[in-house]
């Protein structure tokens, strides 16, 4: 269940990756967290491709106040129907750039960072959802959650839940898709083929929002665990 990512692929790679205009260059993030602003691909006004920037922590459009608690994540199964998410699952679909994420393995009290990887370690997108919402300034804001799904093969003995990703062949489908092409996009909402997914322990650094840089990312041998 993403709650720590990082996109350390060049702006040139993620405009061709997903076919849209970047227009303003960005650097490398190693520790992207809840709250801060997030690269998305969306669908324009235009019905064109479009890159923006966006809060991570979704807000629904009727809600006054923001939660406390953001709502980062979404799980897939319950998307379609929950009044929090519905409707941004139906007209508000988006792909979020992603080289990476973070995930914790506890052993009783013990947490150990993991960095989570594609196999091949290539770029690739978490399927998202955004809405544009009041924020707490009297302002317009607009915020992202990304869906999550049960675990594949690999990534069940380190979490529970994992992010739905949507590949490079149905990224049309998933920004295009209208509401009466709602019910194609569920198979996209699966777990990854086994073999997509490796992943290793990691700095305990990463916890910090603070830290940043490509040290985050290394092995680390000094393993809470035995």
């Amino acid at each position: 269940m993403p709650g720590r990512y990082f996109l350390i692929s060049s702006p040139e790679t993620v405009s061709e990756a997903f076919g849209v205009v970047i227009d303003k260059p960005f650097p490398s993030r190693y520790n992207i967290a809840p709250t801060l602003p997030v690269a998305i691909v969306r669908q324009s006004e235009r019905r064109t491709r479009e890159f923006a920037l966006v809060r991570w922590g979704f807000i629904p459009s009727w809600q006054k106040k923001p939660e406390t608690k953001p709502l980062i994540n979404a799980r897939s199964e319950t998307v379609a129907e929950k009044p929090s998410f519905r409707s941004a699952y139906k007209r508000r679909r988006c792909l979020v750039p992603a080289d990476g994420y973070y995930e914790w393995k506890t052993q009783g009290k013990l947490k150990q960072p993991h960095c989570v990887r594609r196999a091949d370690e290539s770029l690739f997108a978490f399927a998202g959802i955004w809405e544009t919402a009041a924020d707490p300034s009297g302002g317009e804001i607009d915020t992202l959650a990304i869906l999550t799904t049960e675990p594949n093969p690999e990534i069940e003995p380190l979490h529970h839940r994992e992010g739905v990703v949507i590949t490079p062949e149905n990224y049309a489908l998933w920004l295009e898709a209208d509401e009466r092409d709602i019910d194609a996009l569920a198979g996209m909402l699966r777990p990854s083929p086994a073999g997509s997914w490796k992943y290793y322990a990691v700095s305990p650094n990463v916890g910090s929002p603070r830290n940043d840089g490509p040290g985050l990312i290394l092995p680390f041998r000094e393993t809470l665990f035995d």
